[in-house]
């Protein structure tokens, strides 16, 4: 079973893919490689042939339990539990396996945390590399942002009825009235947002798709039924975010030429238009933003972004300016 190192993390990938019941396919998974190939630099695209050959070494050699969904036009696992056997790790490997569960360690809530640091601890003790030395490990920092608490409890019973598709029977808090209700839901997405973890599915009362704080939730259990995870809740997610609000489109704005070297740093990542003007100042178009996310942004620059369009955010913004200027009267 000789297997090179592009090969083995094209598996791995693959195998992940079908773990979030993404049902990749030989094309969609080839258009992943490439962009990743782009973003990341990792040199690992291939053809479908290549994907398909990769497919059968799962199958035979490691006996994966894939099967192919006509409905989602994909592959997945017949068997949840089946585990991939990486034959070898190498330091990047190694590397890779300790900043995803640092990462663990200061974001997932117990006891989910706990568990992915026992698993990679499980799949590197054999390994010899000078990455593994604790002095080491302690020099990377990962700032954690954490905003609330969440129930050890809470958080493992959501986080294996999200795994193993089942439906959750929940106690929940309403955060603007604190009024408290049991409901059915199908958790279909557990996000990280803003440093706060939420649930995204179906309220099986009214069959609406709805965001839970999970911090709000107060008691939960899991029911006996299950769920097939709907693709279109995670296309809707992937390209309008996770909660569903509107947003403004041609927010343009003027920037100061103080703030112009760190929206240069971010202007691929937040997709900025930006026009640089003769004094050092910027032109700048935001993309779809929500109200809420423009507000924060302009009013947090502290007086170095001068609104152009729409009118009416710009009124809003003099509004709010006035009204803390007036709080905040000395």
């Amino acid at each position: 079973m000789p297997l090179n190192k592009k090969q083995l993390m094209r598996m791995i990938r693959f195998v992940a893919e079908m773990r979030k019941n993404n049902y990749p396919n030989a094309a969609s998974f080839t258009r992943m490689l490439r962009e990743m190939d782009l973003i990341e630099n990792l040199n690992i695209s291939c053809s479908e042939r290549t994907i398909m050959r990769d497919l059968d070494t799962l199958r035979k050699d490691f006996e994966a339990p894939i099967a192919f969904s006509p409905e989602y036009n994909g592959y997945y696992l017949t068997n949840t539990s089946w585990e991939l056997k990486v034959p070898f790790m190498d330091d990047e490997m190694v590397m890779s396996a300790m900043l995803g569960a640092q990462l663990a360690e200061k974001i997932m809530p117990s006891p989910v945390k706990e568990q992915i640091r026992d698993a990679v601890d499980n799949s590197i003790a054999d390994n010899n590399s000078e990455l593994l030395d604790r002095t080491y490990i302690e020099t990377l920092l990962i700032a954690s942002c954490g905003k609330t608490t969440i129930p050890p409890e809470i958080f493992g019973t959501v986080f294996q009825a999200w795994r193993e598709r089942h439906v959750l029977h929940l106690t929940y808090r309403k955060g603007n009235t604190g009024e408290v209700s049991e409901r059915d839901f199908e958790p279909h997405i557990v996000a990280y947002h803003k440093g706060n973890w939420y649930l995204k599915g179906v309220n099986l009362a009214d069959d609406k798709v709805i965001v839970l704080a999970i911090f709000r939730i107060q008691k939960a259990e899991i029911t006996r039924f299950e769920f097939k995870i709907r693709k279109d809740i995670l296309k809707q997610t992937e390209k309008e975010g996770l909660f569903n609000y509107p947003k403004i489109e041609n927010i343009r704005v003027k920037c100061a030429p103080e703030i112009a070297y760190y929206l240069y740093e971010q202007q691929k990542a937040k997709k900025l238009a930006i026009t640089p003007q003769e004094d050092g100042s910027l032109i700048v178009v935001l993309p779809p933003s929500t109200e809420a996310d423009a507000l924060h942004w302009i009013l947090g620059e502290a007086g170095n972004v001068e609104v152009l369009e729409p009118q009416w955010l710009r009124e809003k913004i003099y509004a709010l300016a006035q009204k803390t200027a007036e709080l905040n009267r000395v």
